[in-house]
């Protein structure tokens, strides 16, 4: 019997139709991760740490029977599929799609390949305020805080804001 497991996602973009970027990616996870449970409000935010268009960042629940190595691998796979080009320069760019592994339920995994929770979530706003939105009550496996409090002991001070469009949930196929 495969385990299913509450996982939650973050997705951003900053190239192209944005909308679009984001809708595309989130009926590849429900076709090849798991069933999209919640999707939060779009945030428009300034790009983070580079020059750049701003992003569009969301955050969706997922009910995903895969073990973490293999989500990883299958998400990678979506942002290429999605276009998302990774270059050898250091730091952060641009990019069609991203898409990062928040909290996989109350897991906590530190390999090479991937650390749960994300070890960056709690000091980015473009995060951490979808995640609040879908997720209020969550408590972080580290901070051992309810998701909204940790939004509000966020020290990131970035411009945020919602923007007026809805992203559709996929429909189960019969």
């Amino acid at each position: 019997m495969k385990i299913q497991r509450i996982t939650y996602l973050s997705l951003g973009t900053n190239q192209g139709d944005r909308i679009e970027n984001l809708q595309n990616a989130i009926q590849s996870i429900d076709d090849h991760i798991g069933v999209v449970e919640k999707i939060s409000a779009i945030y428009k935010t300034p790009s983070w740490g580079f020059e750049g268009h701003d992003f569009f960042n969301i955050c969706i629940e997922v009910t995903t029977h895969l073990l973490p190595e293999i989500l990883l691998s299958s998400l990678l796979e979506i942002e290429n599929k999605l276009g998302r080009v990774r270059s050898s320069n250091e730091g952060y760019e641009n990019r069609k799609i991203d898409i990062d592994i928040l909290l996989i339920a109350d897991a906590v995994i530190f390999s090479k390949k991937l650390i749960v929770p994300h070890s960056k979530m709690l000091g980015r706003r473009f995060v951490m305020a979808p995640l609040a939105e879908i997720a209020p009550m969550m408590i972080h496996p580290i901070a051992k805080k309810q998701i909204a409090l940790c939004l509000q002991n966020c020290d990131d001070t970035s411009e945020i804001s919602i923007i007026n469009k809805k992203l559709q949930k996929p429909f189960p196929v019969s």
